[in-house]
Order: C-alpha cells, then structure tokens, then sequence
C-alpha cells in the first residue's frame, strides 16, 4: 500500500464513533445472512458439505449470482467454511437456529428482520400520522414461535400457583396452542377448564392439541372475545391466566376486561398475568416490543407495572404481589386475588 493512501486511511479510522458503528454494521450484516440463508433453504441444504453445483440443484436455483454473493457474505461473516471446493456450517448462530430446538432463535431472527424492522423503518412517518402497520394477523404463528423463548420462565410462575390446589378450575384468556393448559395439568391432575382465544385456526389447533395430549375431556377450547361473553363459558373459576395478552386490549378497556375476569372468579381464585412491562430504559428486549407493539394496528403500549397494579386494584383485588421472572429484565409475573 502506498503511503498516502495509508494516511488517508490512518485518517478515517479516527473519525469519532466509526469502529462502534462498523462492528453494529458486521452484527447487521451476519444477521441478515443468517435469515436469507433460512428462507431460502441454504442452512438445511449445507447439513452436508456441498459444493455451488450440488447447492444450485438442491435449491432449484434460477439466479446463480445471488445464491453465490450469499454464500461469499457467510464466509465473510465467519458463519460458513469452505474447503476442498465444499461449502459447510461454521458458525454458533447459523448451527444454534437449525431444526426444531433451534426454531425459537431462527423466529427471534425472522421477526426482527421483517416484522420489528419495519417498525423503524416506518417510524418517521408513523410519528408524523402516517397509518399504522396492519401485518399484526400475518405475524401471529412467527410472533408465537418466538414468544416461546419465555415459557419455562411463565411455566415456572404459574406452576407455584396450581401446586396441591384442589380444587383448580382454570381459564386461560387467549389460550393459543393451550400449552400452558397442558403445563397447569401436569403441575396439578385436578386442574380442568376452559381456553378461549379469539383466532380460528389457533382455536383448532389447540382442540387437535388437547385431542393429541389425552387432555380433551380435561380442557373445553372456546373462540370468542372474553369482553363479549361467548357462549359456554360458565364460571367460577379458580384461576384465570392471561400470559402476553394485557397489550392486545387497548388501555379504555382492561378495567371493563379486570372487573369481567374478577366477576368470574371463585372466592379465593387468582388471576395471574405474565408479561413485559414498559422498561423506562432498563430492558432492552421490553423497549423493541413496546416500538413494535405501538407501531402495529390492533396492539397497544406496554403497560406501566404500576399502572396495571392500581386498574387491578380499582377493579377490587385486594392481594397483588409482582414477581419479576427474568432478573435485569421488566418480564414479571402478577398474581392477584380479592381477598
């Protein structure tokens, strides 16, 4: 390298702010690498080392250049090797999302890149009153896939709750797969009830579910609106659950939706709510929902700790204890009860 041309770079390696930026900018780029190499199948083609023919006709490739600018940026982002004129896996990331254990993190990746980006991208005209984002219906089966990550911690919470109780009938408000039904009954074989979620499909999921886990003459799936009184949902119940649902509500109506659920309850029921509250700058993971959730149409703010506490108070439950799941983090788990 000529000598000038190695001040001038000497000289912009002291711009202010540039090494930060340039390593965001390689997280950036490795991550995009690593959803494009999902979607288009490339991490399940490279479970054998393959060359870009063998990749070209796994693939069924039309565009040969861009399968091979593809491959050149995961070699350049360390996330693939090659050697002896065959591609394979090398990186922790692209190896940790395959298969189902890795689907979790390969749907952490997916949303970010597509659902939560556009939050950002859109936001300067969102601020300025451009429409909201309508994808919240399409987002629901990647958003629910990644919102696994957090069962084991509500798992957990709700298992200290159902524990030698009997007897245990439960609603879960928006039940989705009715896992957490399925995890209710194995902490405690008295517990029986009713899911009730407003999504058609994810209603007949949970039905095949309950079919498929010997538990359907344990647990009724409801469709319906919990606001709008569904047929067939007959209380008391000993505990209500509603886990990452509160922000679907918009703020006008979780008092009408708390003096329901307490209207429902058995005299020493409990309703238990788990999710992220707003972070004042403290959790990270909170901040990027809370943007999300306030750019996309049919979902509201996170709720403030303190706010949901005084609307369930005002609502009558006298007994309300918060337990933060996740230390560092403003995930918590809220059991309330009247007396």
């Amino acid at each position: 390298m000529k000598l000038k041309y190695l001040i001038t770079v000497l000289r912009t390696m002291k711009m202010p702010g540039l090494f930060p930026i340039i390593k965001d900018w390689q997280a950036f780029v490795r991550m995009h690498f690593i959803y494009a190499a999902l979607e288009s199948g490339l991490l399940e083609a490279l479970s054998t080392p393959s060359s870009t023919d063998d990749l070209i006709k796994k693939l069924n490739v039309k565009r040969s250049e861009i399968l091979e600018a593809l491959l050149d940026v995961g070699l350049s982002v360390k996330e693939l090797a090659y050697k002896n004129g065959a591609y394979s896996i090398k990186g922790k990331r692209s190896k940790a999302v395959r298969g189902n254990e890795g689907d979790i993190l390969a749907a952490m990746i997916q949303a970010n890149i597509t659902y939560y980006s556009s939050a950002y991208r859109n936001a300067a005209d969102r601020i300025h009153g451009a429409a909201l984002g309508n994808d919240l219906e399409k987002m629901g089966s990647l958003v629910a896939r990644f919102a696994k990550i957090g069962e084991p911690l509500i798992r957990d919470f709700m298992t200290n709750i159902v524990t030698g109780k009997n007897p245990m009938r439960v609603l879960d408000v928006g039940c989705g797969s009715g896992v957490f039904l399925q995890s209710i009954h194995n902490a405690n074989q008295n517990a029986s009830g009713i899911g009730i979620d407003i999504d058609e499909e994810v209603v007949d999921q949970a039905r095949q579910n309950m079919e498929k886990w010997g538990l359907s003459n344990k647990f009724r799936i409801v469709e319906g609106d919990i606001l709008v009184s569904p047929e067939g949902l007959e209380g008391p119940f000993d505990l209500i659950t509603l886990y990452n649902i509160i922000y679907y509500f918009p703020s006008e109506k979780r008092l009408e939706l708390l003096n329901r659920l307490r209207s429902m309850l058995s005299p020493n029921g409990v309703v238990a709510v788990a999710m992220n509250f707003q972070s004042m700058g403290k959790d990270i993971g909170a901040a990027n929902l809370n943007m999300v959730n306030c750019s996309l149409e049919g979902l509201t703010p996170l709720p403030d700790l303190d706010q949901l506490t005084a609307q369930l108070n005002e609502s009558g439950f006298n007994e309300i204890t918060a337990h933060r799941l996740m230390p560092g983090s403003t995930f918590f788990g809220i059991s309330a009860s009247i007396a």
